[in-house]
Parts: C-alpha cells; sequence; structure tokens
C-alpha cells in the first residue's frame, strides 16, 4: 500500500525532515503520527457511507497530505478539489463524488455535509490501532477532469496503480533518501500530487510551496545543493527569466503538461546548466506512457520518449488492427498504472478499454525505435475544406518562432470553408509579428493547414493540469466574425 512505502522510510530514518513549508516542519515520524491521527479523525466521523473526503483549500498546505494519506490509509478516497472552479462545479464534483467529509481552510456556506476545519493544530485524538487496512485494488483516489467545459469527470485509481508507478519512477528518476524535492504547483494537479508522495516513499524531503512563485523558488534553491524541480512548461517560462545564479543548485527537472520544441529546450538547458531536464507524457486515464530523457532529446527532437518502464505500446487503427511502424493510429497503452474506471460512466470506460489495451484517444506514430511522435487527437481534429488538420502540427510550427511564448489553434465555424484554422497567440516580450508567423507557416505547411487568422491574448486559460483549455478559446473569438474571409 503507498502508506507502507512511507512507513518504511519512517522507520529508516525517523528524525529526518519528511515535509516542510515556509512556516512548518515535520519528521517522517511526525508525519505518520498525524496521519495516524487523521485516520483515527476521520473514521469516528459520522454517519459515514461512502468513505469519501474532499480535500479543498485555497493554496497548498501540509494538511492536504496528511488528510489524503490518511484516508488513503483505511481504504477510503480523496477528491482533491480545485478552488479556481465556480462553486456550482465544485458542488457538482461533491455530490458525484458522494463525498462523506470536506476538509477545507474556510467554511463555505453551500456545504451542509460533515466538515472538518483543517489547522495546524490537531486534536488530541489517540490513534486508532483497529482502523480498517487498504488493499491494493481499494480505491485511494477520485480526480476529476478540469470541467471547463461541459461537466467534470472524474477518474478512479486503485492503490496498486501508483504502487507500481512508485516502483517504474524509482528506475527512471533514481530519486533516493536525502534529496530535496521542490513541489511548486497545486496539490489538486496530480503531477504535483503524484511528485510529492513519491518523494516521500524514496525518504526525500518535500519542500511544498503555498504557490507558484519563480522568486521563492530561486530563494529555496539557494539553501540546497541538490535540488529535484517538478513543473509543468508554463512555470519555465516564469523561471527562464529570473536572474539568478541559484539554478546551479537543480539537478533534475521534472516537466509534464505539453511538449518542449527544440529552442525552449535549449534555453532551459543553458539555464539550469546542472540539471538533467526529464519530460514525460501520460494521461489522467494512462498515467505515465512515456519519457525523454536528455540523453535522447538532441536525436529525437520532435518525440515525447520511449515507453515508460512497465509500459507496453502499440498503435492501430480503426479496427483495432496494428500498423506498419511509422504509420499513424490510435495510440494505445498496456501497463498496470492505468485507471480503474470513470466513476459512474460505464459507457466512457468501455470507450477506453479494448482487449487488456487503454487509449486516450491520441492519435500518434511510433518509430524503428520504438520512439512514440504524438500527431494529435482524434477529436480536436479540424475539418477544413474537407481536409484534415490537426491543430498539435501546426501549433509546433508556431512553437518554433521564438516571439511566440505559447500558443493554441482550433477550428472555427465557417459558412465556406466548414471550419477555419485559427492561432491564438501570447507573445513573448510583446514582439508581436504576425507577417512572421505567416511566412513561417507557408514555408513549414501546406497552404490549407496554415491559420486564416491570429488572434493575440495576453492570458490563456488553462486547466487544473495547466493545459491549456481549449474549448474555452472559441469565447476569446471576436463576435462577428464566423463567417467567410
Amino acid at each position: 500500500m503507498i502508506i507502507h512505502f512511507i512507513k518504511e522510510q519512517a522507520d529508516l530514518h525517523p528524525e529526518k525532515i519528511a515535509v516542510r513549508t515556509e512556516s512548518v516542519r515535520l519528521t517522517y515520524k511526525q508525519l505518520m503520527d498525524k496521519i495516524g491521527i487523521a485516520a483515527s479523525h476521520l473514521y469516528e466521523k459520522k454517519p459515514i457511507k461512502n468513505g469519501t473526503i474532499a480535500i479543498y483549500f485555497q493554496k497548498n498546505r501540509m494538511e492536504f497530505i496528511i488528510y489524503f494519506l490518511a484516508a488513503s490509509s483505511i481504504g477510503w478516497k480523496a477528491v482533491p478539489v480545485d478552488p479556481k472552479l465556480p462553486v456550482e462545479k465544485v458542488r457538482m464534483i461533491l455530490q458525484d463524488s458522494e463525498t462523506d467529509v470536506l476538509i477545507t481552510d474556510s467554511s463555505p456556506q453551500w456545504w451542509d455535509g460533515g466538515m472538518i476545519i483543517a489547522d495546524n493544530e490537531y486534536s488530541s485524538t489517540l490513534i486508532n490501532k483497529n482502523l480498517p487496512k487498504a488493499t491494493p485494488e481499494s480505491i485511494f483516489y477520485l480526480g476529476y477532469t478540469s470541467g471547463t467545459s461541459g461537466n467534470p469527470k472524474g477518474f478512479v485509481r486503485t492503490q496498486e496503480s501508483w504502487t507500481e508507478s512508485f516502483r517504474n519512477t524509482e528506475y527512471e528518476y533514481k530519486l533516493k533518501a536525502g534529496d530535496h524535492v521542490l513541489i511548486p504547483g497545486s496539490l489538486v494537479h496530480s503531477l504535483f500530487l503524484y511528485g510529492t508522495l513519491h518523494a516521500l516513499s524514496t525518504g526525500a524531503t518535500v519542500e511544498l510551496l503555498e504557490h507558484f512563485n519563480a522568486e521563492t523558488i530561486a530563494h529555496r534553491v539557494s539553501y540546497h545543493k541538490k535540488t529535484i524541480l517538478y513543473v509543468v512548461p508554463t512555470m519555465l517560462e516564469s523561471l527562464l527569466i529570473q536572474p539568478y545564479p541559484q539554478w546551479g543548485g537543480i539537478n533534475l527537472i521534472i516537466s509534464s503538461g505539453s511538449k518542449w520544441n527544440i529552442d525552449r529546450r535549449k534555453c532551459v538547458e543553458e539555464t539550469f546548466p546542472h540539471a538533467e531536464c526529464i519530460e514525460f507524457y501520460g494521461a489522467s486515464e494512462l498515467s505515465f506512457v512515456s519519457i525523454l530523457h536528455q540523453s535522447a532529446a538532441d536525436e529525437k527532437v520532435d518525440s515525447v520518449g520511449r515507453p515508460f518502464t512497465g509500459v507496453e505500446v502499440s498503435v492501430r487503427d480503426k479496427q483495432f488492427q496494428e500498423v506498419p511502424c511509422g504509420e499513424i493510429g490510435i495510440l494505445y497503452v498496456k501497463s498496470k498504472m492505468v485507471f480503474k474506471e470513470y466513476h459512474n460512466l460505464p459507457q466512457q470506460t468501455e470507450e477506453v478499454f479494448r482487449n487488456g489495451w487503454a487509449t486516450a484517444g491520441d492519435l500518434a506514430r511510433v518509430d524503428d525505435e520504438g520512439f512514440i511522435y504524438l500527431i494529435g487527437r482524434a477529436n480536436q481534429m479540424i475539418i477544413s475544406g474537407g481536409l484534415n488538420i490537426y491543430p498539435e502540427e501546426v501549433e509546433q510550427v508556431l512553437h518554433s518562432v521564438p516571439e511566440v511564448e505559447e500558443c493554441a489553434v482550433i477550428g472555427v465555424p465557417d459558412t465556406y470553408w466548414g471550419e477555419k484554422v485559427v492561432a491564438f497567440i501570447k507573445w513573448r516580450h510583446g514582439n508581436k509579428d504576425e507577417s512572421l508567423l505567416t511566412e513561417t507557416c507557408l514555408v513549414h505547411l501546406p497552404k490549407y493547414k496554415c491559420p486564416k487568422e491570429f488572434i493575440t491574448v495576453d492570458e490563456f486559460p488553462y486547466t487544473v493540469s495547466q493545459k491549456i483549455a481549449r474549448n474555452e478559446l472559441i469565447h476569446l473569438y471576436p463576435e462577428g466574425c464566423m463567417n467567410h474571409e
């Protein structure tokens, strides 16, 4: 079980710092004690029907880790809830997940169920020695998609899916006791939650920031000779412009969320000269799929890497037949790390699984060395003038322009084309040059794939996993412009 990994580290070095924030430090022994108290406290709450807690904090707190692990230790499941979601979406998640107890740092008036107001002081609750125990099949994590369009969708994970991930990640990252792991993003995001728990399973010290701040990261790194940093690419953009010499203390950068282009990767490697830069590709349903170590990045520039340890991949056509090497098809995955199901959505779950394989709907090809190249998602394909266009291939070209910090491409309804290709651009340092974008696209893309329009944005809407919320982009498109041009 997950808690067993952490208890093993507590037994080996009880006085070592497990988690630290700006104001609190907990040793491994203290962490285990607080988890035991919190588990006892949860178990005593009445009435409990479903064994489900929801965690709803406005910022990262030590209590998130404590209560999450407390619930998982007794075979209950935890539901991290993004505080940036509208209240109606939060209520929808709590209702759908059948939450028994809300762990929060406030007293929301819209919740009338069981509640625990978390703070830095813990009650004198004695640890119950007769608490139930989790099993490998116990559901411990019920996460929800961002819900930026439509209703949030819950994905269910078993204990085994993460303990297997711990074992496979150990081979890929090689974290060990004594390492310092910096977690700058919200624990609602599975990247940062997983990074935290995996670090604790290795005996490392987790440095938990309340929220992302580039200056704070630089300050924290200056105190440690070896730091492992979890990030999403948007965070790196902020770190790259910080004029701090302390970046030499970062030894490993682990990034997920979107693919780096070659120019940004080179910039990262130059800014963090002592760090190995690792990218991995995964999905809520599939967990880890592939990994791109720095040693392979120069040769496999456009790849998302080789299959992660413990993962089999297969590229198949719509009839579920394997396609020849190098051809495009639907990417399927087989591993012990994949999710169990969508919560209360059997039909959608059935669409993910087929003959023991699982897919998130990504289109890809695999080269003769086993490296994976993502082409796009079938449900994001643009059909313009009867021709198929994948947004990702256009975005890849736009990202090659140094003046572009971020971009996203969608199809906008059009009376002539059916859909026209529109690119939304966030410029780096305000260096706007649409003519350069047009010229670059015409060099690298067929004309029908080139954007018909470029829309400048100051900021993009993001999902909780810090990916651009594509479904929200249509609301940024100027009204009255959906016609033939």
